[in-house]
């Protein structure tokens, strides 16, 4: 009983810090990056001023919180039929975080750093384009990984080691 409970709290606990950190992409995306790539430099003007946006550093805090609490439930889930539902939204959080951080973000930090001018440029606003669309698909990874995290709280705890038990 108490191995269950274990194992529900933390995977409770991942998804809500998953979906937590979910929601905010899915803000980035639909909001501030349509806003961003619609008519760069001109668009930039968000990125830019004294109440500028700026998500950094929910960025750098809670991605981080939700690795652990992944590292948690794995542990407290991986002898249970949960196991590898677990392991796919961990590695779709682990691929959609280096797509990020390897290829958009630091495509992001070359295109805000042209900055605010007002004017549009076709060819920026082309780059910012395949920058917003990459986006989505990351974010099209956090959509499927949240679904199995919620197909694996579905599931009722076994453990994977049982045998069942043959009538004779």
């Amino acid at each position: 009983m108490a191995r269950s409970y274990l194992s529900n709290v933390t995977l409770i606990a991942v998804i809500v810090s998953w979906y937590i950190q979910f929601g905010a992409q899915l803000f980035a995306v639909s909001i501030i990056a349509r806003t961003v790539q619609s008519a760069p430099p001109r668009s930039f003007a968000i990125l830019e001023g004294a109440y500028r946006y700026d998500s950094s550093a929910f960025w750098q805090i809670v991605p981080s919180i939700t690795a652990v609490l992944f590292l948690v439930a794995l542990g407290a889930n991986w002898k249970t039929n949960r196991r590898n539902l677990l392991l796919g939204a961990f590695s779709l959080f682990l691929i959609g975080g280096a797509v990020a951080g390897f290829y958009l973000e630091p495509m992001f930090a070359e295109l805000k750093g042209i900055g605010y001018r007002d004017v549009v440029d076709p060819d920026l606003q082309a780059r910012a384009a395949t920058w917003y669309t990459l986006d989505w698909a990351v974010c099209g990874f956090g959509l499927v990984g949240g679904i199995a995290l919620l197909i694996a709280l579905a599931r009722p705890v076994t453990n994977r080691t049982a045998t069942p038990s043959v009538a004779v």
